[in-house]
């Protein structure tokens, strides 16, 4: 029934939002931020701060065995805290008290804290 109505349809006359058919290709890339400002919702990020504590380096493996050294930095820019994991190198270029710059960060939640993530596609500046 509803099909042979279809031809007396004025599709002009529906308010049509073209922009909800259009696919977004734009991909958000970070935003620069402030700590008291980072949450879960946010995924990349770009950071300034001050090392504020840093703890000892242990060894951990990865899942395919591999040896990796550790150490978990404790960043603030006057805001907040936030934790910021160290990996390999890492580990010896930060010291407490310098200010890092952290360019593509991403924020991620372990064991229930918020973190910011260097990772591959990153940068962790000494400033």
């Amino acid at each position: 029934m509803a099909l042979k109505r279809l031809p007396d349809v004025d599709l002009a006359s529906f308010p049509w939002n073209e922009s909800a058919f259009i696919r977004k290709t734009e991909k958000l890339g970070p935003i620069d931020m402030q700590i008291k400002d980072v949450n879960a919702g946010v995924k990349w990020i770009n950071l300034k701060a001050m090392v504020v504590e840093k703890s000892i380096t242990r060894r951990v493996y990865s899942r395919l065995g591999n040896p990796l050294d550790l150490s978990t930095a404790t960043i603030s820019d006057n805001t907040g805290f936030i934790k910021l994991p160290l990996w390999n190198a890492q580990v010896n270029m930060v010291s407490i008290g310098d200010t890092v710059q952290i360019e593509n960060g991403r924020v991620a939640r372990f064991r229930g804290e918020l973190q910011v993530n260097v990772g591959k596609n990153g940068r962790l500046e000494v400033v």
